[in-house]
């Protein structure tokens, strides 16, 4: 076992332990801690955030008017937990199991990451007097569990094995001045039958400016995703008010069938006339074709859409492991921090 291995089992253990010293507040442990670490009460036990119910572990997370904003924008769903309100222990079996009969780990992990985002912005509140936003709250549990993700492939060595790169171009490279160049892929997880889409915007400095993930709950076909990831390009692009646009694909026949107006295909037919109208919108819009190694940063940005639960997008602000992934693309090290 490596040392990555061993702190994260460790801290596993410690997040168990921790867990049900929580929802066993009788417990011996409980009552020392409490007794040693918390011998005076804070206010009246009423939440401090709504100041509406008695502050319980539940109400906390799933009560309280913030948490359940939260719930509600956050993207992941569990259906049926309402009837096992009043018992934190079973809602948490019962999530469980339907991640297991799913074989849906991710669900469980982002549920974790909001529970504790939820918590950290409580004792914010508590102490510190700062009241977080619940859409701050839950983008950043989302993103902070899409890194987690992109740091265990990393270590994993999952990640699909890039195409051979053509001699012309080894990384991505600006568009001329004026222009927005949108790199787009999809990718298909059948294990757990879902579809992602990664569409990823920059201007000719070569700054990020837009990104966005589509998820879909369907077993895909390749070139149909593909096709329908360029289409979300272009909506994408409408919607920000881009005129000069050039959409980058690593699918080579749907970027022919689109610039040979060849919409015979009748699996494309409906996407490809869809792609012929919105194009016409723009003062100018170009489709070429480029290899994976140019195409990186959508391509993980795809895969990570399909292990979502729900559609993302960003703008302005975007997480770290997408903007360095961003920089890797344009063939730019990223200096280690010791």
């Amino acid at each position: 076992m490596g040392f990555r291995d061993l702190e994260a089992s460790n801290l596993a253990m410690l997040a168990k332990q921790i867990w049900r010293i929580v929802i066993n507040p009788n417990l011996l442990v409980s009552k020392v801690l409490k007794a040693r670490h918390m011998k005076e009460e804070i206010g009246n036990k009423i939440c401090h955030c709504c100041g509406e119910d008695t502050e319980t572990i539940e109400h906390i997370f799933f009560n309280c008017p913030t948490a359940q904003v939260i719930w509600k924008i956050a993207p992941v769903r569990w259906e049926g937990l309402a009837k096992l309100q009043g018992n934190l222990w079973r809602q948490w079996e019962a999530m469980l199991q339907a991640a297991k009969e799913t074989q849906d780990v991710g669900r469980i992990q982002l549920t974790a990451n909001i529970l504790w985002q939820i918590w950290k912005a409580r004792n914010k509140f508590t102490f510190q007097c700062e009241l977080a936003d619940a859409k701050v709250i839950a983008d950043k549990a989302l993103q902070e569990w899409i890194e987690y993700e992109v740091a265990k492939e990393s270590d994993t060595g999952t990640n699909f094995a890039p195409e051979k790169a053509t001699p012309v171009q080894q990384h991505w490279e600006p568009p001329k001045e004026g222009t927005i160049r949108i790199n787009t892929d999809a990718t298909i997880s059948t294990k757990m039958v879902r579809s992602g889409h990664g569409i990823i915007a920059r201007n000719w400095h070569g700054e990020l400016v837009r990104a966005k993930g589509i998820t879909a709950r369907r077993k895909g076909i390749a070139a149909t995703e593909e096709a329908l990831a360029t289409r979300g390009a272009l909506e994408m692009a409408q919607f920000a008010g881009w005129t000069n646009i050039e959409v980058q694909s690593d699918y080579k026949h749907v970027v022919s069938l689109i610039n040979t107006d060849n919409v015979q295909d009748c699996s494309l037919q409906t996407i490809l006339e869809d792609i012929d109208v919105q194009k016409k919108n723009f003062e100018s819009c170009a489709f070429t074709f480029v290899p994976r190694t140019v195409n990186q940063c959508s391509h993980e940005l795809a895969q990570f859409a399909a292990k979502a639960t729900r559609s993302f997008e960003w703008e302005g602000s975007f997480p770290t492991w997408l903007s360095r992934l961003v920089r890797k693309d344009m063939g730019v090290v990223t200096p280690c921090c010791n």
